[in-house]
Order: structure tokens, then C-alpha cells, then sequence
């Protein structure tokens, strides 16, 4: 099996700071907001830039853990207790930076935002270094643990089977390029893919004749008329052979051999029946992020579990899992229903970084415009309100 790049620190740190500073820039609208508003309610300035600071500090705890640092592992007290004694330094810095350029400048308009702008400057540098090096710092590097796994599944020896499925919907312009890159990739014996014909009506069905003609570990199975995204990926996985399964986008936005990267985690885990790997986008412009964020923190609201980047793939799981699953939806919800489902059921969510690119050809079927994303937003509002209510009628 192809050995795993290690990703270079550098480019690592560059990502978190672009990510620290969004959701600072957000963290710093809700300290001034709350700031300025307490001011106008005409509170003493220290205690009203206090509680402006606690606001957006609040929201950075949980933007910063979930986003910028992508902390994987359980929640931990201690780590809360670090938070706190990060930002209580740097609240003091804030405070103090705030009260020193309002006695040099005055408190005139102009003072207020230029003292405001020097004391956020100096304590978001203080947070960003506190919450690299003593809070997330220990899982701060999701794809160095995925390096780490890859070599002990390496030393432990091939343990499980893997079968992909990936849903093709008049993706006749792609499949060569996916098949090619299956071919190059998908080498080792325990290891297959599924490639849905998900009722195509261009030139699908001629060309995965044509490309699969010989193939022992990419097959094809056809649905004749196309019920939805996620009808196509559950018909793919009733096919599917190996003891784990799951699927990706035929797009070739995100590359197949991340699912053989997903794959090692099994391998590396003491108890894999147990476990749910997902992948985590980075790449993508900052309107599909700030559209992911919004998504997430809904859902994590709505269903009373932290759940983030909802529809990144790979997703991968043990069969077993899959065998519970009842009624789950047929379309684009798939992805929320199976995320939800194994942080319901208890299985450990590990997620990886994984590269999200252009299209090879051709468009998205649901990300085209503002329009296609509302109605794809309604689509999983309405799915997400029954979900609620099924869990809510289930006996404790």
C-alpha cells in the first residue's frame, strides 16, 4: 500500500492561523458588540469590556476547539482549566493594554477603537499561543496521529477488508479519471470499490462497461432510476463485500485514496467494531466553509451532540454498524443520519484531514448556487426536526 506523506508543520500552522483568525474576527464583533452596548447602557468601561471579553471568548472556546484546532479527542476537564487560565491572562493584558491607551489617547471615539484594536491585538496573540502550546496542542495534529496509525497498521499486518462506494450520477466525464486513479491505487487484495451507476442518463453505463472490463476490485452496480443520493450509496452498500464499508464522491474532489488512509485507522484501533472514520475538508473557499460552520453549529444545537463538517467525506464504518441503521434517509441526509447515528449508538468519531479540490468536469448536483443550497438546507432541516422527534419518543 502507497506509504502516507506526512503534512509539513509549517503548512499546518498556516491553516490553524487562517482558522484562529476567522473565528477571532467573529469573537471580536461579539466583545465589541456587547462592549459598546454596555457602554451605551452607560456601565463603567473595565466591567463592560470584561463582559464583552467573556462573550466572545465564550464563542471562541468552542469555535476554536471544534474548527481551528480540530481537537478530536473526548472533552476533558483539564482542558476546559486551561482555557480559562489562558484567556484570564489574557483578559488581564486586554484590560490593562485597553485602560493604558484610553489614559494616553483620551476617550474620544477614535481613542475607544484604536485602544479597543491594541488590546485585542495583544491578547488574541497571547490566546493563539496559549491554546497552540497548553490547551490543543495535544491534538492539534489529527493527520501526524493518522502517520503514527498507518505505521503500526503496517507493523500489525492486514486486519480488515475495506469496500468503498462511490454514487455516480452522469459522471461519464469523470469515470476515467476515477477508475485510472482506483486502478493506480486500490492495489492491495483486501480492498475493493463499488461504483454506483445511480440511474445515469448520459453515457455512464458504456463507459464503466468499458473501464471495468477485467477489474477484479472495482465493480459496478446499476440502479435503474435515480431515487436520490443516498438511495444510490445504500444500494452500493447492501453489494458491498468487506467488513468495512462506507463511500466518497465520484467528483474526484476529494481523492479515492483517502478512504485507504481512513482504512489504516481500523488497522490501528484496539477495538475497530467500535469505531467511525470521517474525513475533515480543508481546501475549500471561505463560502463553503462559512456554510459548513453554520450547518454544524445547527445541527449540534438542534440534536444535542457536537457535530462538525457534516458532509466531508470519506465516511467509513464497520458493517455491524451499518446493520442497525432503519429507514435512514435517501438523499444528501444520509451523511447527517450516519454521523448522527454512531455518536448516538457510542462509537468512537476519528476524524482525518483530507484535501477538498475543484471538479474534474461537469457541476455539483446540489452545490451550484445560494438557490440549490436553501433547498438543500430545507431538505435537511426537515429531516433533522424528525430525527429530533424520534429520538424524543424513544424510551430513556
Amino acid at each position: 500500500m502507497n506509504a502516507l506523506p506526512a503534512p509539513a508543520a509549517s503548512s499546518r500552522l498556516r491553516g490553524e492561523l487562517a482558522r484562529f483568525l476567522l473565528v477571532g474576527f467573529t469573537a471580536v464583533a461579539i466583545d465589541f458588540a456587547v462592549y459598546r452596548g454596555l457602554l451605551w447602557l452607560a456601565l463603567n468601561v473595565h466591567p463592560a469590556k470584561t463582559a464583552g471579553y467573556v462573550a466572545g471568548a465564550a464563542f471562541g472556546y468552542f469555535a476554536n476547539r471544534a474548527f481551528t484546532f480540530r481537537v478530536g479527542a473526548r472533552w476533558h476537564p483539564r482542558e476546559l482549566l486551561g482555557f480559562l487560565a489562558v484567556y484570564a491572562v489574557a483578559l488581564a493584558a486586554n484590560v490593562a493594554v485597553n485602560a493604558l491607551a484610553l489614559a494616553v489617547l483620551g476617550r474620544g471615539e477614535i481613542a475607544l477603537a484604536l485602544a479597543f484594536v491594541a488590546a485585542t491585538g495583544v491578547s488574541a496573540a497571547m490566546n493563539f499561543i496559549g491554546l497552540k502550546l497548553f490547551v490543543f496542542g495535544a491534538d492539534a495534529a489529527p493527520a501526524a496521529v493518522t502517520h503514527a496509525g498507518a505505521a503500526a497498521g503496517d507493523s500489525a499486518g492486514a486486519r480488515t477488508t475495506l469496500s468503498l462506494v462511490i454514487p455516480c450520477y452522469n459522471e461519464a466525464a469523470n469515470l476515467p479519471l476515477l477508475v485510472a486513479r482506483l486502478r493506480e491505487t486500490f492495489r492491495d487484495e483486501r480492498v475493493e470499490a463499488v461504483l454506483v451507476d445511480n440511474g445515469s442518463s448520459d453515457d455512464s453505463p458504456a463507459v464503466l462497461a468499458r473501464l471495468l472490463e477485467g477489474q477484479s476490485r472495482i465493480r459496478s452496480v446499476r440502479v435503474e432510476v435515480n431515487r436520490g443520493y443516498g438511495h444510490g450509496i445504500l444500494a452500493g452498500l447492501r453489494a458491498a463485500r468487506g467488513e468495512v464499508i462506507g463511500w466518497t464522491h465520484a467528483d474526484m474532489q476529494t481523492d479515492p485514496f483517502d478512504a485507504l488512509r481512513g482504512l489504516q485507522l481500523f488497522d490501528a484501533d484496539a477495538d475497530p467494531r467500535r469505531l467511525f472514520v470521517k474525513g475533515r475538508r480543508h481546501g475549500r473557499p471561505l463560502g463553503d466553509v462559512a456554510f459548513t460552520v453554520g450547518m454544524s453549529a445547527f445541527e449540534t444545537v438542534l440534536l444535542g451532540r457536537r457535530m462538525w463538517d457534516i458532509n466531508a467525506q470519506p465516511t467509513l464504518f464497520p458493517r455491524a454498524f451499518f446493520e442497525t441503521w432503519r429507514e435512514p434517509p435517501q438523499d444528501f441526509a444520509l451523511d447527517l443520519y450516519a454521523y448522527h447515528q454512531a455518536l448516538h449508538q457510542g462509537l468512537r468519531v476519528q476524524r482525518f484531514p483530507v484535501r477538498f479540490g475543484e471538479r474534474a468536469h461537469g457541476h455539483s448536483h446540489w452545490n451550484v448556487n445560494w438557490r440549490a443550497k436553501l433547498r438543500f438546507i430545507k431538505r435537511t432541516v426537515d429531516f433533522s426536526l424528525r430525527l429530533r422527534r424520534e429520538l424524543r419518543g424513544r424510551p430513556a
